[in-house]
């Protein structure tokens, strides 16, 4: 007789799809019996580590053993069949969220249904419910650890089934079983029979099932939205999501750490990703270059990753209708690797911004900056025969590559050459720091900016320099040398043309500084602490979006008629002004030479004054040489010649002659120039990863030896000037100087000159507070003569002075003293409040244990009762100790007894 099989009429569940009624009416059909050899395999498909686990066979009655499988359908429902395409509708999430996978987040429908309800769905482990992955469940029931103010533990896991238990065990029941479904390698939380009913101390801030998972699984999305998420403000997300936990910053690190790793890869596979990525970028972005030097290992399949460049197509193109004036720089990069990044841009009409190249390099020394120059030289200046100047910092390395002529820069003949140039801004950070730094040096620093590097006529230069000389040795020593190239070499003639544009012949084009390269590691700032693909990623959106943007802010002026850009425009107009109060005379018209006065202009340190200058404007109005960009325009103030801009002098002819002024603006500064810059090329999308080109080559990975330790570096670290610059004022200096007496026999500045104003006295020869830090308007003679004064002023008012400053230092320390009493105050409340909690939560414990001792007491009272009525009973009836077998039948108190002991276990 063979065995009776069950017929199961069960409909799939739709595990992707909508989520079925638990209220539905289960199938009233009959449960027929077949002889379906099948059925049998499926009652006997079960896990012999099962048998013992909770949520196994054994556990159901043999009344209830299929009782509930009725519950899990329902036979109205259609069971929709699930393809890939679901994944947008369940996870909320599409392909362009890559490289965040959908089912990476447990923020949306992480719990796969099986007809559960919406409270269920928000934090409940339900039995039934079912994770797509068992990274998933653990997160899950993290999540719902630290809500609960709960923790839980790891008992055993497998790849089949994973139990967890409370961490207070046995005290607490709570027990979590789920098991690993085979078709499809779901999890399913089998059974969840008991609730906590423990909880953690209220005062306790740190959670152990706080996992840095959970909190990148949280922060990820606000971190997609902003990568420079701080530490703070992770700590403060999680704050907001479980009101009793405070993150460690050890903790939230490494879960802002895991998140990144999530949106943008590892660090150490972006390394191999990059040769994919950047060829990517070139199929679809004609006239991209790039390139990547990694040295040989031991292993022939694995190289380690030095040197990479990049540069986009577009921003080439670029770069031959801008000026001829790069700067370049390179800034720390603060990810889990040391590095550096290399930036060269250029300049367009309105002195925006344009980024030509990127390189990355474990370091600044002679081979990074080499490789990376010579590979700017070749391969995005190419063939172009125009000369470039090059404005950088004054780095060893930078002077080295500039100077040689292996890396194609200093080339002999008559090809493209380098005009390397300084930085001002570098300068007079290193001048401020030979000073001393200080207060008393700004005077110096501005005086160097104001006064020497800026200014365009050289014999106005040639005054400024000998009064530095004069006043401070030490600092024309420092100048004098400046540009050359060992700096103690005494036979080596000093090169003033390196930072002074007096000696510029037009190189520079009016950039003094490479704020340019500056700016860019500015704006690359939260892309340098990301892995290398994300860097390069960065460069190619932001460049892509700065394309599109400013091309449309110069078709809107075009469309207007203009043909300057604003920035040109107003210096016209700036020196139209200027113009009008001038007179000029006419020496040679067919020769276009004049002479311009200027009345009543200002010359440094010799006050008002007429000034003559000799401009020369050649009638053809050709260009000549094509390697200076300029026309012949000259002035004896050198503007035109250093800028391509007309000055106040070249317009004041042009009014009286009747010239256009437009046409001796270089047309390099023109709306049509710039459009040509920001519409030269178009950015293309690259393709996803999945479809990117095959990379054939050896394994790249980067340098172990590069690893940052500690807390990266995120800013650059405050110079000399920007400490003084700022509000803090470094307080350590000491007392300011007194300024040196005049000495006996020195004639006075207004005996030597015209002026009715007075020149300043040393520490240096111009302080920029008496004429304004950018400003060249000179103070007027009321002003002058005030100044004069003001040191006998203060010497009358210091006996008012004194008492006052003491006051005000007294209320200060006042205030202070009660600031540090209302702390005192406030601490000391907040602890007398801690102490009630306490003490309530003492008074609260002590209340439950004397109730449990008054029911321990009360119970062994009753048992102690019922004892002696039994006992009663058995001498009553001359019961002995041992009944008999024979008058057991007969004595049924017996049998009370005997009941009343099992039910209690005694």
């Amino acid at each position: 007789m063979g065995l009776p099989f069950i017929d199961l009429h069960v409909d799939f569940i739709p595990i992707y799809g909508t989520r079925p009624d638990l209220n539905a009416t289960p199938s009233s059909e009959p449960m027929v019996e077949s002889d379906d050899e099948d059925d049998e395999d499926y009652v006997d498909s079960r896990n012999e580590d099962d048998e013992d686990g909770p949520g196994s066979y054994s556990d159901l009655s043999t009344g209830e053993e299929y009782s509930n499988v009725e519950d899990l359908h329902d036979e109205d429902d259609e069971v929709p069949f699930y393809s890939k395409a679901d994944d947008a509708y369940i996870s909320g999430r599409t392909a362009m969220h890559h490289p965040v996978s959908a089912l990476c987040d447990i923020s949306d429908f992480e719990y796969v249904g099986m007809g559960q309800s919406n409270l269920e769905r928000e934090g409940e482990l339900a039995p039934g419910r079912m994770f797509r992955s068992k990274k998933q469940l653990i997160l899950a029931v993290c999540d719902y650890s630290c809500k609960r103010n709960v923790e839980m533990r790891t008992q055993s896991s497998n790849k089949s089934r994973i139990i967890m238990v409370c961490v207070q065990k046995p005290n607490c029941p709570w027990r979590l079983y789920a098991i690993c479904e085979g078709f499809n390698a779901n999890w399913k939380i089998s059974t969840n029979p008991h609730d906590h009913i423990c909880r953690r101390p209220y005062n306790e801030r740190r959670h152990d099932n706080l996992t840095a998972e959970l909190i990148a699984e949280h922060v990820r999305e606000e971190l997609r939205k902003d990568l420079g998420l701080k530490i703070s403000q992770v700590g403060g997300l999680i704050r907001a999501r479980y009101t009793r936990i405070e993150p460690t910053y050890n903790k939230a690190w490494r879960g802002r750490e895991r998140a990144l790793e999530q949106l943008f890869g590892s660090w150490e596979g972006a390394y191999n990703k990059l040769p994919r990525l950047l060829e990517a970028i070139k199929r679809t972005n004609p006239g991209t270059k790039y390139d990547i030097i990694s040295w040989e290992t031991n292993d022939p399949n694995v190289r380690v990753f030095k040197m990479a460049a990049w540069a986009f197509g577009p921003c080439i193109e670029a770069l031959k209708h801008a000026r001829p004036v790069i700067s370049i720089d390179a800034s720390f990069l603060s990810g889990r690797y040391k590095g550096k990044l290399f930036t060269v841009c250029a300049y367009d009409p309105e002195n925006r911004l344009i980024p030509v190249a990127f390189g990355l390099a474990e370091k600044e020394d002679k081979i990074s900056w080499g490789w990376f120059m010579c590979w700017v030289r070749y391969e995005v200046i190419g063939d172009m025969t125009r000369k470039y100047c090059v404005i950088s910092d004054r780095h060893k390395a930078i002077k080295a590559v500039l100077a040689s002529t292996e890396y194609g820069w200093k080339a002999q003949g008559p090809h493209a050459v380098a005009i390397h140039r300084y930085c001002m801004q570098h300068v007079a950070e290193n001048l401020y720091k030979m000073a001393g730094g200080g207060q008393q040096n700004k005077g110096l620093k501005d005086f160097f900016k104001l006064r020497l590097a800026n200014k365009k006529n050289e014999d106005r230069f040639r005054e400024r320099w000998q009064q530095l000389k004069d006043a401070n040795r030490r600092a024309y020593e420092y100048l004098r040398n400046c540009g050359k190239h060992k700096e103690d070499d005494p036979k080596e003639r000093p090169k003033l043309y390196m930072w002074a544009q007096a000696f510029d012949k037009g190189h520079r084009w009016g950039i003094m500084t490479s704020n340019g390269s500056e700016s860019l590691n500015s704006v690359f700032r939260v892309e340098r602490r990301l892995p290398v693909t994300a860097i390069v990623e960065g460069t190619f959106y932001k460049c892509a979006n700065w394309m599109n943007q400013r091309t449309q802010l110069v078709l809107e002026r075009l469309s207007l008629g203009e043909i300057w850009p604003k920035r040109i425009e107003d210096k016209l107009q700036k020196h139209s002004d200027k113009a009008d109060s001038m007179s000029t005379t006419t020496l040679r018209l067919d020769l276009g030479t004049f002479i311009v006065k200027a009345r009543g202009e200002y010359r440094d340190g010799h006050g008002f004054a007429v000034s003559n200058y000799e401009v020369e404007i050649p009638p053809e109005m050709e260009q000549t040489n094509p390697q200076l960009p300029f026309t012949r325009t000259k002035c004896k103030c050198q503007k035109p010649q250093l800028t391509g801009i007309p000055c106040a002098h070249v317009i004041a002819v042009c009014k009286q002659s009747n010239y256009d002024v437009d046409q001796l603006v270089d047309d390099r500064y023109s709306l049509s120039h710039q459009d040509a810059i920001w519409s030269a090329g178009q950015f293309h999308c690259y393709r996803d990863e999945d479809q990117w080109p095959v990379y054939d080559g050896p394994t790249i990975i980067p340098d172990k030896s590069l690893i940052n330790r500690g807390r990266r570096k995120i800013i650059r670290k405050e110079m000399a000037m920007d400490k003084m610059e700022g509000k803090n004022k470094d307080k350590s200096e000491g007392p300011k100087p007194k300024k040196p007496s005049k000495k006996k026999g020195q004639p006075s500045t207004s005996e030597a000159s015209t002026s009715h104003a007075r020149q300043r006295e040393p520490p240096y020869p111009m302080d920029a507070m008496q004429f304004g830090r950018y400003s060249s308007r000179p103070p007027t003679r009321t002003n002058s003569l005030r100044s004069q004064a003001q040191p006998n002023v203060q010497a009358a008012l210091q006996p008012t002075i004194q008492p006052a400053r003491r006051r005000i230092e007294e209320s200060r320390k006042k205030k202070l003293k009660e600031e540090e009493e209302k702390e005192k105050w406030r601490k000391q409340i907040q602890n007398m409040q801690m102490r009630e909690r306490l003490e309530k939560a003492k008074r609260e414990e002590e209340r439950r244990n004397a109730a449990r001792c008054m029911a321990e007491i009360e119970k062994q009272e009753a048992d102690a009762a019922f004892w002696n009525q039994a006992a009663h009973m058995a001498d009553n009836a001359g019961a002995s100790n041992q009944p008999d077998k024979e008058n057991e039948e007969d004595e049924p108190w017996w049998d009370e007894i005997l009941q009343y002991v099992d039910s209690q276990n005694l």
